[in-house]
């Protein structure tokens, strides 16, 4: 702790007398492009070849259902519209079906607070949407949602438990070639978690609700015996719930490391930290600049190994500013 406030006493210092913001670890922070569509926060991201692609969410009036990609050669393009209700808490993830990559954008809540349970796919070839089978599960949002190898997954969130509104959830759900079904997960109820993939490994992690271990899911070693979930870092050990536990927080992987960044506790957090899956741990890196607002309802991706986030809520103010974290760059690097 005594560290920590040195770091945050010698940032202060150097704000007051003009200088840089460097606080003593590694990793830097760029500015990207601007997001081309409305200021929001609370829309999806998925990622097909060398495209990411961002749509849905709020802007602080109306619900949205526009759509754009980004590609590091031809910046933000703006694509068909999100066919159905407009929403913000969606969630994405891409599935191959019938030997084809395609991506799906469901759940969430419209205008009137009414939690959806629809699901449109996404072809990026051609760029049209189609109806999708419903989600197997209740009307939710907040949900979180991950691919391994062709196969979509979706769980927890916040919705209907039991007939009552307003819970917090923990089922979750597979889609495998085109077809819902139901899995164990050993977790807590929880929502507004991040979620990230390494080496065909999911990891969920931080939120709100009672989730205060890293939880990882192997596809592959699942057995009569065991459901392929494996609990991970306890964050109340070490201080790790007041480090890195987070709500509306954003993850996205480099290489074989993930790294956790925005969201709130309590008040808006700057803290970046990097996870290591091989020695389950954490590391603290460089927190957002002071040039960068701290956000909750980002969203984040990787585009050839390189992770960015784009879009926010602070405050009720809506962005649309993007940046990229270079974990191999010290901070007083160039940041444009």
């Amino acid at each position: 702790m005594k560290q920590r406030l040195l770091f945050a006493f010698f940032a202060l210092s150097l704000f007051f007398t003009g200088c840089g913001s460097d606080n003593g670890l590694d990793g830097n922070w760029i500015k990207g492009s601007s997001f081309e569509g409305r200021p929001r926060g609370g829309a999806v991201s998925f990622v097909v070849g060398d495209f990411a692609y961002v749509g849905t969410g709020y802007d602080g009036e109306d619900c949205l259902k526009e759509f754009y990609k980004y590609s590091i050669q031809s910046g933000w393009i703006k694509i068909a519209d999100f066919p159905g209700t407009e929403r913000k808490e969606a969630v994405a993830f891409t599935a191959i079906v019938d030997g084809k990559e395609m991506a799906y954008v469901g759940l969430g809540v419209d205008e009137d607070d009414n939690r959806l349970a629809d699901f449109y796919a996404f072809d990026p070839v051609a760029e049209t949407w189609s109806p999708a089978p419903d989600f197997m599960g209740t009307a939710r949002q907040n949900a979180i949602s991950f691919s391994i190898n062709g196969v979509g997954y979706v769980g927890t969130g916040y919705g209907y438990l039991d007939g009552k509104d307003r819970n917090y959830l923990k089922d979750f759900y597979k889609f495998d070639n085109g077809t819902w079904s139901k899995i164990a997960f050993d977790g807590e109820k929880s929502a507004n978690a991040a979620t990230f993939v390494i080496n065909d490994k999911a990891y969920v992690v931080s939120g709100t609700g009672s989730l205060k271990y890293v939880w990882e899911y192997d596809p592959t070693l699942i057995s009569a015996d065991f459901n392929g979930w494996t609990r991970k870092e306890y964050l109340d050990d070490d201080n790790r719930w007041e480090d890195v536990q987070r709500a509306e927080a954003v993850a996205f992987v480099i290489s074989d490391r993930a790294y956790l960044a925005t969201g709130k506790n309590g008040n808006y957090t700057t803290e970046v930290w990097e996870y290591n899956p091989a020695k389950d741990d954490w590391t603290e890196r460089t927190s957002l600049e002071r040039e960068v607002s701290a956000r909750e309802d980002a969203v984040a991706f990787t585009l050839n190994n390189r992770g960015f986030f784009v879009t926010g809520n602070a405050g009720g103010g809506y962005l649309g500013d993007m940046w990229e974290f270079n974990p191999k760059m010290d901070e007083t690097d160039d940041d444009n």
